[in-house]
């Protein structure tokens, strides 16, 4: 993904913002843009990649096989176990601005654009989503992550 420097500039301002939370508002904010993906099943909207980079691991679920159901093995349902909140600061403080672009901002994105439409896309919905992160650490606007509107 090839971006201008401007686009750059506001991808890794909402990386700092959102590095910025604490370990458990960090966690929760990022579990809570992967849960709104759950809309049938365990994720099926989201891309296994982005689960994977943002350190979630699949947890296939056992069952006993018989002899020749090795190919159905493959096709068992899995379910996706969230990383630590200390894992996940440290994958997103490694990751560089073009994987946090294609998997954070997007997931972002579909997250918060059903809810926030007049953020509308690209460069002003980085600025809008890096103000969002920012307000959600002021002590003085303090905003308790549970309580985020939902769509």
């Amino acid at each position: 993904m090839k971006m201008n420097s401007q686009s750059r500039t506001f991808v890794r301002q909402v990386q700092v913002d959102l590095l910025a939370l604490s370990d458990t508002d960090l966690y929760h904010i990022i579990h809570r843009w992967v849960n709104e993906q759950n809309t049938s099943g365990q994720f099926p909207d989201l891309a296994e990649d982005t689960l994977y980079v943002l350190g979630y691991t699949r947890v296939v679920a056992e069952t006993p096989l018989s002899t020749g159901e090795s190919e159905a093995a493959d096709e068992l349902p899995a379910t996706w176990q969230a990383p630590s909140p200390a894992h996940l600061r440290t994958l997103l403080v490694d990751m560089d601005v073009n994987l946090f672009a294609q998997h954070v901002i997007t997931l972002a994105y579909r997250s918060l654009h059903t809810i926030y439409p007049e953020w509308y896309d690209g460069l002003t919905f980085n600025a809008h989503l890096a103000n969002y992160l920012r307000q959600l650490r002021t002590p003085s606007h303090h905003v308790d992550i549970a309580t985020i509107r939902n769509p």
